[in-house]
């Protein structure tokens, strides 16, 4: 399991949700739930699977894997309860 709590301070980071609250709304204090922009590192599995395909070098399309398929449909199923 990831831990989503841990709080990640993006400010100074050249985020436009942390860093433009200033200059957009005149105020640091602003609440930024304007833009739809994580406060979470991403799990180790996304990072290490980007980088692999970093690795390759090569960024073309790809076919969609049946394993790919296999898991929308689950998760189709049990979050809709689709056939």
């Amino acid at each position: 399991m990831f831990d989503f709590d841990a709080l990640i301070d993006r400010g100074n980071t050249g985020s436009i949700k942390w860093d433009a609250r200033t200059k957009l709304f005149k105020n640091p204090d602003v609440i930024p739930m304007w833009v739809a922009d994580m406060d979470f590192q991403s799990p180790p599995q996304v990072n290490e699977t980007l980088l692999q395909r970093a690795r390759y070098g090569i960024y073309g399309y790809t076919e969609v894997s049946e394993r790919y398929l296999e898991q929308i449909r689950s998760w189709m199923q049990r979050r809709y309860d689709w056939p």
